[in-house]
């Protein structure tokens, strides 16, 4: 990256600040590939793409400019976070950087995404075949048909959740299998932290 598009990268309008919004819509779960492409369109047109991709990674903590690269990329994320819907927000919290958290999303919706499929392959959902359906049937059919990938979901879950299973099933109304992925996947990245941080501390300990 070049000096000039480097400065352009770390510069701030005075109108931006941590509250600002890169998408209309929040990012739901379903909504990835509308969201992705508006995110990304927002960062381009403020030159903050680097912080993302990885083209500007971080400078070295001795570098001139590496309180004011540190500063932009917190508000990049601090932006990323505004647009993602409350649900799940707090999935993606335990990230040191833009570009992490922008790699945690992609992998959270990877994995949801396959969840789906899976899913889909053990119980296809059933279609009405009359043609013009106005009954409402097909959005009964569409319910429990959710109802039932959200309970082969949790009981798929290893022994470990079980606490976290038990807290999803007395919730009323039941969350749907987008909300429960997000709680499952937050207390995952929770777990992971807290085992990292005893290691860390395990190890400063000799």
């Amino acid at each position: 990256m070049t000096e000039q598009l480097e400065r352009e990268a770390l510069y701030i309008h005075p109108s931006e600040n941590s509250s600002l919004v890169l998408s209309s819509s929040p990012l739901d779960g379903k909504n990835f590939l509308p969201w992705n492409r508006s995110v990304y369109v927002a960062l381009g047109t403020k030159m903050k793409l680097g912080f993302i991709d990885g083209t500007f990674s971080r400078p070295t903590i001795d570098s001139a400019t590496f309180e004011q690269w540190r500063r932009v990329d917190l508000m990049v994320m601090s932006w990323i976070w505004n647009s993602i819907s409350k649900d799940m927000v707090e999935s993606f919290m335990y990230v040191s950087s833009s570009r992490e958290l922008w790699l945690e999303i992609q992998a959270y919706v990877t994995k949801l995404k396959k969840i789906w499929n899976e899913l889909m392959c053990l119980a296809p959902a059933p279609k009405c075949t009359c043609g013009g359906c106005s009954c409402g049937v097909n959005k009964g059919i569409a319910e429990r048909n959710e109802n039932t990938q959200l309970m082969q979901f949790l009981i798929g879950l290893y022994e470990s959740f079980d606490n976290e299973r038990s807290q999803i099933l007395m919730q009323d109304p039941i969350p749907d299998l987008e909300r429960a992925f997000s709680m499952i996947f937050t207390v995952e990245k929770q777990r992971a932290v807290q085992t990292d941080l005893g290691d860390s501390s395990r190890h400063m300990a000799y």
